[in-house]
């Protein structure tokens, strides 16, 4: 029942024992011990040297010569004892008992030789059972002081019967005892709480020692850099990939420099020194703040690619006290990526919602058509019904390749004249979009078949020539479809141009995100959906410079047919799958 009282007590000693911090035997009392027997003896023998021994006369009592004597045995075998304790740290046991039954046998040595209690030398007692009290057990401690009361109780009795005086000398070793087993009472208290107190504070030892090392792993696996550094940019701790971002080596020794010493670092410094020395009050000031610079030269970053800019971020301990402060670099283009991840995942989400939302509707126009149709009289109202039919059919195939494009189904690509489809399309398009005669153009050609999904260029073709159109001067031939056969390095090719003021440079590096426009009502999917078809098929869309034969390059979009594709074939490293990035970005958060 006692040991079921309190588990947490029992487990911590457990914790304890098992990491080798609790010391069992207890060597340090028993050398801590030892040194005192000596230091007592020495000082003993000294005394008695210098001044006559004070010796009861009468009864069995000795000379201060034999007095002297027994002192100085007890000062040899006290150092002999105390050297065995501190260099030979085996049988515990042994030497305890041995150490024991030295301090009892001499101290009623002395007690006898010097007149008995009445002597200063009772006080030698103390030492084994001091010692007794703090190294054993509770029984063991009492016994040990049982013994030196029942022997002055003794020696008092033996001389009470002697000297004809049976009350006084009684009296004195009975409250001696008494003060011996009540300093065994409270040096055993005493002993016990700090025994406990010491066991506790090794398993909060071993507990901060593990809870550091699984800080210092986890920090070491961040992806996010951390450093650690006081006020005068000494490094106190940092991390992998805070290495790598300031452009060190992944196992260089950044601990204990400075930051200032590296020249490629004094944008991070400069800003960290300001943010130290700004000028709100420390209590005010916020805990944390923010700065944005580019990593300095031989940061890790892609082949051919700037180094990354970087994000710091400054933070103070809760406590002002502390002279640490902890630095964290972020990759600002990994962040941006994560972002663009949840703009995917929310495209797939999207996606599925269109469709659902849309193929209702148009199952319903469908079915109205077909009702149209068995009642059209007139070829006006025939030719009208088949537009509604034929749109119809169109807007199902786009939900249908949108869905496609969502899920990653293989395209079935077909084997396409390019310049007959184009022409055939651009026909189309200037029919249902009413755009004038002469605006679209179509040149050149491509010998070999183009393996596409036909519902998938379309699409492709709608978007890219309906933009065109719309920031076109409106002019003959302002827009223009150049096919381009396969050179020596160059795939074949489908350029859409126009002759409009093109996308500005701080934006082509968003145009095929999704969601990003720059006209009030866009919608952000168009080049996105179309980069998209292209990646299904196993083709690449990019905006570039069209070199024309006139020396007047202008930039346009350009549809890349990889070299050799094979029928339904799909990019040799497709882009992650909408769901693919719904499922990732569910179990990343």
């Amino acid at each position: 029942m006692a040991q079921s009282a309190d588990p947490s007590r029992a487990a911590d000693a457990a914790r304890g024992e098992t990491a080798g911090l609790v010391v069992r035997p207890v060597w340090q009392a028993l050398r801590a011990l030892s040194l005192v027997r000596v230091a007592a003896a020495v000082f003993a023998l000294v005394f008695a040297l210098l001044f006559s021994v004070p010796v009861e006369a009468g009864g069995s009592a000795g000379s201060p010569h034999d007095v002297t004597a027994v002192l100085g045995v007890y000062c040899v075998l006290a150092m002999i004892l105390a050297a065995m304790a501190v260099l030979a740290r085996r049988h515990f046991t042994a030497q305890l008992s041995i150490q024991f039954s030295v301090d009892l046998l001499f101290a009623t040595v002395l007690v006898v030789l010097s007149g008995g209690i009445r002597s200063e030398f009772a006080v030698f007692y103390l030492l084994p059972v001091a010692g007794a009290s703090v190294i054993l057990p509770t029984g063991p401690a009492f016994f040990i002081s049982s013994i030196a009361v029942v022997v002055l109780l003794a020696d008092a009795f033996l001389r009470s019967v002697r000297q004809g005086q049976a009350g006084a000398q009684l009296f004195e070793a009975g409250l001696f005892g008494a003060a011996l087993f009540g300093i065994t009472a409270l040096l055993r208290l005493l002993a016990t709480r700090l025994r406990r107190q010491e066991t506790l504070a090794h398993v909060r030892g071993v507990d901060l020692h593990s809870q550091l090392e699984i800080n210092r792993l986890v920090i070491s696996q961040m992806e996010q850099g951390v450093l650690v550094v006081d006020a005068a940019t000494q490094v106190r701790a940092n991390n992998i990939a805070a290495r790598v971002f300031l452009g060190l080596d992944r196992g260089a020794q950044l601990t204990g420099r400075r930051l200032d010493e590296f020249p490629a670092l004094a944008t991070l410094v400069g800003a960290y020194r300001r943010w130290l020395s700004s000028p709100v009050p420390a209590d005010e000031r916020p805990a944390q703040d923010e700065w944005v610079f580019p990593a300095p030269p031989g940061a890790e970053s892609g082949a051919g690619e700037t180094p990354r800019p970087l994000r710091a971020r400054f933070a103070r301990p809760p406590t002002s006290r502390s002279g640490e402060f902890v630095i964290f670099l972020e990759d600002l283009r990994a962040i941006e990526d994560r972002a663009q991840r949840l703009k995917l995942a929310a495209m797939g989400r999207l996606t599925a919602s269109i469709a659902h939302e849309i193929r209702n509707p148009l199952g319903a126009i469908g079915n109205a058509g077909q009702l149209l149709a068995e009642e059209a009289l007139t070829p006006l109202q025939r030719r009208l019904v088949e537009i509604v039919r034929e749109n119809t059919a169109r807007l199902n195939r786009l939900v249908e390749d949108v869905l496609r494009v969502a899920r990653r189904d293989p395209p079935m690509g077909d084997a396409l004249d390019a310049r007959r489809f184009v022409e055939t399309w651009a026909d189309e398009f200037q029919r249902d979009r009413a755009v004038p005669e002469g605006v679209l153009a179509v040149e050149g050609a491509i010998g070999a078949a183009v393996v596409f999904e036909p519902g998938h260029l379309r699409q492709i073709l709608f978007n890219l020539v309906d933009n065109a159109v719309r920031y076109a001067s409106g002019k003959p031939g302002c827009v223009r479809i150049v096919l381009r056969e396969a050179r020596a390095e160059d795939p074949a090719q489908i350029w859409v141009l126009d002759d409009g003021p093109g996308v500005p440079p701080a934006e082509r590096a968003a145009i095929f995100e999704p969601f990003f426009t720059s006209r009030a009502k866009g919608t952000g999917l168009g080049l996105y959906l179309a980069r998209e078809f292209c990646i299904a098929n196993g083709a690449e869309l990019v905006y570039d410079l069209f070199a024309r034969e006139d020396g007047v390059d202008r930039c346009g979009f350009a549809v890349r047919f990889v070299r050799g594709a094979a029928e339904g074939a799909m990019a040799e490293e497709p882009l992650e799958t909408i769901q693919d990035l719904e499922r990732e970005v569910r179990w990343g958060d």
